[in-house]
């Protein structure tokens, strides 16, 4: 499974930068994409963050994105042209592009900033403490459901398991991993949730 939204180590100049500054610029890009209708814009933006991610060290983490955004773009692409036939090919690129500049933008800032150091800054701009919470749990829980669905798929294979090629191949091949990993995810979610509140989490926050 593809590594997204984990934190990478490193000692980059966007490594060492103000998570407020992050969480600012982050918050920028959202703006502009959502007011502005213009691919040419929104390409513009999406090649900026690329290389200002790739002049990080975040290449890699911005290119495993690629296949979901491709597979996300061609689906609106083609919804946006059979429902709207003269403009759905101009107006499924921008929903694309539109996607693809917000989603580089909040890996680019989950990358580069510490889980902890980014619930800090949310509580400095007066963010609510049990959004702050859910953000910091959610993003150490990634990785956690990551390597537990990379687990689950090594042992599928391990018994012989042959899902096939194809899309039919992928829906076959995706059902018996997510189950498992969704049950687990359920019963650590609940052991976490009365963590927090036996020790009191937030109230420290």
């Amino acid at each position: 499974m593809q590594e997204i939204f984990q934190y990478r180590s490193g000692n980059s100049v966007f490594h060492r930068m103000n998570p407020l500054a992050k969480i600012a610029a982050v918050a920028a890009v959202v703006v502009i994409a959502v007011l502005t209708s213009d691919p040419i814009v929104l390409g513009g933006m999406v090649l900026a963050i690329a290389a200002v991610g790739a002049f990080a060290g975040m290449g890699r983490a911005l290119m495993q994105q690629i296949p979901l955004l491709l597979s996300l773009g061609g689906f609106l692409v083609v919804v946006t042209w059979l429902t709207i036939p003269e403009t759905g090919i101009f107006f499924g690129l921008t929903l694309t592009l539109r996607f693809c500049a917000m989603v580089f933008a909040f890996q680019f800032l989950v990358s580069t900033t510490m889980p902890t150091a980014l619930v800090r800054a949310l509580r400095k701009i007066r963010f609510p403490a049990d959004y702050a919470l859910m953000t910091l749990v959610a993003l150490r829980f990634i990785p956690h459901l990551q390597n537990e669905g990379k687990k689950i798929q090594e042992a599928q294979a391990a018994r012989g398991f042959s899902p096939g090629s194809g899309i039919r191949g992928r829906v076959r091949g995706a059902v018996p991993v997510l189950v498992p990993l969704i049950t687990n995810a359920l019963g650590k979610a609940e052991v976490i949730g009365m963590t927090i509140d036996l020790r009191r989490l937030r109230e420290r926050l």
